[in-house]
């Protein structure tokens, strides 16, 4: 079977209404039910194609959707893996779930992050089903659950044993083979002070102010050997303070203040070495004064890896990526991306992934979210030339 024969029978229409008919269903952690009406309209779609499909559970009502299109002949297999869920809108942001089509660009919720790709994803199923194309190696397409809320689908994925050849996650990155992206770990600070009348703030001993005092240390003694630890393709590791809560009433020294701080890290970092050097900082500022009494809680799942994602630049799967775009006629960009992925949790089971999917990152979670129609468009002709260079057509 040609590569071209198939993707001539791409219709852009079709397609976006698939992902026009995804936008339109609310699925975030704020809905009852979170991704589950989502769920039953993939399935749905999948049934009336003539596609089997396989619900897997992760948690109460909440489902993955496993999709095997069995090879004829024992060939590479290759994963098509796409999160369902969106984040929730934003205040600014009028109609989320009301998909509209303006300047060659989709809008609404999702359509980037990662409605968009889950739609280029199901079209190409539907197309190799229509065009009657034998695969060599089977080819899975497994849409998850919760990868807005910690990587939740994904991580049941592989604890229930799915393993594939290769893999492609489709977040969006503009059509760039993404091979590279930091880490995340998600810590709250608390310091516990001393309570006292504000007008004998000498009685007291400030939570507050203890939590300034180790920023400024932060800032101070860490963020700079922070912009020495690179990795390529996206930069150094970082810093961010989030949130900041603390006291009772303004008359009232503040006998606690906690803080909710972000850190990207890199491939020369550990989980360890970060934590440790943040406590190591903290005890120094609470050791001035016996009262104060500090603690380290982690924000992310304990069961997950949320470390860097990398793979090299040589490795077979870009090889094989590269020459499918090229199938297409389009030309790779290597890349990195900034922000954590189901990625980095594929790899570290040991399923060699790249990211590639339609969409900027920069237009992701926000109030006007779009995703341009050729990027999908080429989307679907990517996702069929991977299938075809590494599962292999006939």
């Amino acid at each position: 079977m040609d590569i071209d024969y198939v993707c001539e029978r791409i219709d852009e229409e079709k397609l976006v209404n698939i992902i026009a008919d995804l936008i339109r269903i609310p699925s975030h952690s704020d809905v009852p039910g979170q991704e589950g009406e989502i769920v039953g309209f993939v399935n749905d779609l999948l049934l009336e194609w003539g596609i089997d499909a396989t619900l897997q559970k992760v948690a109460e009502d909440r489902f993955n959707i496993i999709v095997k299109m069995k090879g004829y002949n024992g060939g590479q297999s290759l994963a098509l893996n796409g999160h369902l869920d969106t984040v929730p809108p934003g205040e600014g942001m009028k109609q989320p779930y009301h998909p509209v089509v303006e300047n060659g660009c989709l809008y609404g919720r999702g359509s980037c992050d990662m409605k968009g790709a889950v739609g280029a994803m199901l079209y190409t199923l539907y197309l190799l089903k229509k065009c009657e194309v034998r695969l060599g190696g089977d080819l899975y397409f497994t849409a998850v659950v919760g990868e807005e809320t910690g990587g939740t689908g994904t991580r049941s994925l592989i604890r229930r044993g799915f393993r594939s050849d290769y893999a492609v996650v489709g977040e969006p990155t503009g059509l760039d083979l993404v091979i590279s992206h930091k880490g995340v770990l998600q810590l709250e600070i608390k310091i516990r002070g001393k309570a006292a009348h504000a007008s004998m703030p000498e009685c007291g001993v400030s939570a507050i102010r203890a939590v300034s005092d180790f920023i400024q240390r932060l800032e101070k003694d860490l963020v700079p050997r922070l912009h020495q630890r690179i990795q390529k393709h996206v930069g150094a590791a970082t810093l961010n303070f989030g949130v900041i809560q603390g006291g009772v009433k303004v008359n009232t020294v503040a006998d606690c203040c906690s803080l909710q701080i972000d850190r990207r890290w890199v491939e020369s970092e550990t989980q360890a070495q970060i934590i440790s050097e943040i406590e190591a900082i903290l005890h120094e500022v609470c050791n001035k004064n016996p009262a104060l009494k500090p603690e380290v809680i982690s924000l992310i799942p304990s069961d997950g890896y949320f470390g860097p994602f990398a793979i090299s630049e040589d490795h077979r799967l870009i090889r094989f990526a590269k020459q499918a775009m090229n199938m297409v006629e389009k030309s790779p960009r290597i890349a990195g991306m900034q922000c954590w992925s189901d990625a980095a949790t594929l790899m570290k089971a040991g399923i060699p992934t790249v990211l590639l999917g339609p969409g900027s990152l920069a237009q992701a979670h926000t109030n006007d979210e779009f995703v341009e129609l050729n990027q999908l468009v080429d989307a679907a002709k990517c996702y069929l030339a991977l299938t075809s260079v590494i599962c292999g057509w006939r």
